[in-house]
């Protein structure tokens, strides 16, 4: 018997009242899960199993998936459901980190990051793709994929001007090497406005004024290294 935090990223209808649902487990990463029974409207499941629940989880572990058999939901982010902008990119952030997570493989840090933004897009009533951009960098830099912001990529020296973002090798050339490598040109303020993006935290992100091209930049960045960029999801953003 395991007692561990979850979220569900997908629920599959089983049987005539059983579901299998795909979660993100905090001390076990991606894991699929039996929930009998969660179909019944009298059932003591039924919040829990649902897409987006987040809870406190008593699970038994059988051969082929863990079994559901208590819990305690802490957020549902029902706000989702109250604005189409933040459900969809809220369902983004669950196809990615779906795709992401890896069985058996667990970072507390991108669990809770990622029940994070959920609940600040559920909260919010604009702003969320400044939300998902500033999710995407992190995600990328606690995946191992970091981007220097503060040194130049060929000479090593402080950025203090515009440069050549470079996606393939995660930083960016100054102005004195930007014929060294490919890139995209960047000035000085979207530096440092990617820097922010990075270093704050989700509640801070109101102040700063983010260009779209910075958000597509930086989406290509995270997709860049994590190989893929058909996401069904995105289609609705």
């Amino acid at each position: 018997m395991i007692l561990d935090e979850i979220l569900i990223l997908r629920e599959i209808s089983y049987k005539e009242n059983d579901k299998i649902l795909h979660a993100l487990s905090k001390s076990s990463g991606k894991i699929q899960i039996i929930s009998k029974g969660s179909k019944k409207t009298s059932s003591h499941l039924i919040n829990a199993s649902q897409i987006f629940a987040y809870s406190k989880s008593t699970l038994n572990v059988s051969r082929d998936m863990y079994i559901l058999t208590s819990a305690q939901v802490l957020d549902n982010f029902y706000g989702l459901k109250n604005n189409m902008d933040a459900y969809y990119s809220a369902s983004y952030i669950l196809e990615l980190i779906s795709y992401v997570a890896q069985e058996n493989q667990y970072d507390e840090k991108i669990f809770d990051m990622t029940v994070s933004v959920l609940s600040h897009l559920s909260k919010s009533t604009h702003g969320h793709d400044k939300l998902v951009a500033a999710y995407e960098i992190k995600l990328a830099a606690m995946l191992g994929y970091k981007p220097d912001f503060h040194h130049c990529l060929s000479c090593g020296s402080s950025l203090k001007g515009d440069g050549r973002f470079s996606i393939r090798e995660g930083g960016v050339f100054c102005a004195s090497c930007v014929n060294n490598g490919n890139g995209i040109n960047v000035t000085y303020n979207e530096i440092l406005t990617m820097d922010k993006i990075l270093k704050s935290k989700f509640e801070d992100l109101g102040l700063i004024e983010v260009p779209k091209h910075i958000m597509g930049l930086i989406r290509k960045f995270l997709f860049y290294y994590i190989g893929r960029d058909n996401f069904t999801t995105l289609k609705l953003l």
